[in-house]
């Protein structure tokens, strides 16, 4: 599988801030993920947008997974992650 980045807009009526309306939001992606063949590995929501890792076998699963959401046309940018990046990729110390 592959792995994505997928940057999204936040919806105008996706209050985040509201705990039950947050995990609606939630259900809908992870249900939503799985329904092509997906695996939604978590994301962040941030002051410009939201961005998630997403794995899949083809670029196709997730245009159909926006779909099946009704995104907008140009609410979704997905970029392949060539490589991850951590604090596990440091060399040792000294």
């Amino acid at each position: 599988m592959l792995t994505y980045l997928v940057e999204r807009k936040i919806p105008a009526a996706f209050r985040h801030e509201d705990p039950a309306t947050f995990a609606l939001h939630a259900r809908w992606a992870a249900d939503a993920y799985r329904a092509v063949g997906a695996f939604w590995l978590g994301g962040v929501i941030t002051d410009n947008g939201m961005f998630s890792l997403v794995t899949a076998e083809q670029e196709q699963d997730l245009l159909q997974y926006g779909r099946s959401l009704n995104f907008p046309d140009g609410d979704m940018v997905l970029r392949r992650v060539i490589r991850p990046i951590g604090p596990f990729s440091a060399q040792p110390r000294g």
